[in-house]
């Protein structure tokens, strides 16, 4: 099992491969690295709290219990934006314009994510 900081590393990686993908203009990769990276850093405050994260039911439960105790309705919005991504990899339903919108609630995720106790 990784560490939080491996979690929290990977996370940053897959989002900057994702940058990498998106300025390229492959869509479908980089909607999933945006994904990923947004799972890793999901992954990293479950890591640290002993709580369970190996599927996706666990990330939403990862975010009922953020959300109830941020009461942070931006929070889940961004989470939605990552999951809207990752369906996306297989839909491939989003231009270039509606995945760098998202790209942002993706980063403040991230970010927020990062700082959580």
């Amino acid at each position: 099992m990784a560490t939080t900081e491996q979690y929290r590393s990977t996370s940053t990686h897959l989002f900057d491969q994702a940058m990498i993908e998106l300025e390229a203009g492959d869509l479908i990769q980089a909607s999933e690295k945006f994904w990923g990276s947004a799972a890793q850093a999901l992954k990293s405050v479950a890591e640290r709290r002993g709580w369970k994260h190996n599927s996706h039911a666990h990330f939403y439960n990862i975010m009922a219990q953020i959300e109830a105790e941020t009461q942070s309705a931006s929070l889940r919005r961004d989470f939605g934006s990552a999951a809207e991504l990752h369906t996306n990899f297989y839909e491939n339903w989003l231009d270039e314009d509606q995945i760098r919108r998202r790209v942002v609630d993706v980063r403040h995720f991230i970010e927020q994510l990062n700082h959580f106790d």
